[in-house]
């Protein structure tokens, strides 16, 4: 049995060692990197039009692996991924909209701001050019678009934890009926 950094450092709240080490691989296989650098290029990415977004996501490669790492864990620690995950989206989605609101309410308040104190300072900083401006505000676009990504696999394992949550109940209510 593997024992998850988590569970062995002095400090650190004690969960289960098991559990805490397929979340690990978990998160692993649900990377923010991935979601930016290879899921907008396949055709999976083409179902976020329609209205069937699990289907697609029945047959990717992450929530196969996924769903094979919960499969040797009990009902217990399965629940327990499932709070840790639900958690886990419910913050990293809180700093998403956090730093995306920061991103926006500052630079605009400021430039505002500035602008009527000294229109004129915007040509002394360089900024009369397109290409400087552009270029700000497309760090902006991406650092709000890698806090949205991580957003997005945060709240995508939480949902492959609901499924499997699903998969065990509907499991379980078939064997009840066929006994």
């Amino acid at each position: 049995m593997t024992q998850s950094t988590a569970a062995t450092t002095p400090g650190l709240i004690r969960t289960d060692p098991v559990a805490m080490e397929v979340w690990k691989r978990l998160t692993k296989g649900f990377a923010t990197w991935r979601l930016l650098l290879v899921a907008g290029f396949t055709r999976r990415g083409l179902h976020h039009f329609g209205n069937d977004h699990l289907t697609p996501l029945n047959r990717a490669g992450h929530w196969k692996i996924g769903l094979g790492l919960l499969g040797g864990l009990s009902e217990a620690q399965v629940d327990f991924l499932k709070i840790y995950a639900e958690l886990n989206a419910s913050r990293v989605e809180r700093s998403f909209r956090t730093y995306a609101l920061l991103l926006v309410t500052i630079p605009v308040g400021a430039t505002v701001g500035i602008n009527e104190i000294d229109p004129d300072i915007w040509d002394r900083l360089g900024f009369s050019q397109i290409e400087s401006v552009i270029a700000i505000l497309g760090m902006w676009a991406i650092a709000a678009g890698i806090l949205m990504a991580a957003a997005w696999r945060a709240r995508d394992l939480a949902d492959l934890l609901t499924f499997e949550q699903a998969r065990r109940g509907l499991a379980r209510a078939q064997q009840t009926a066929a006994s």
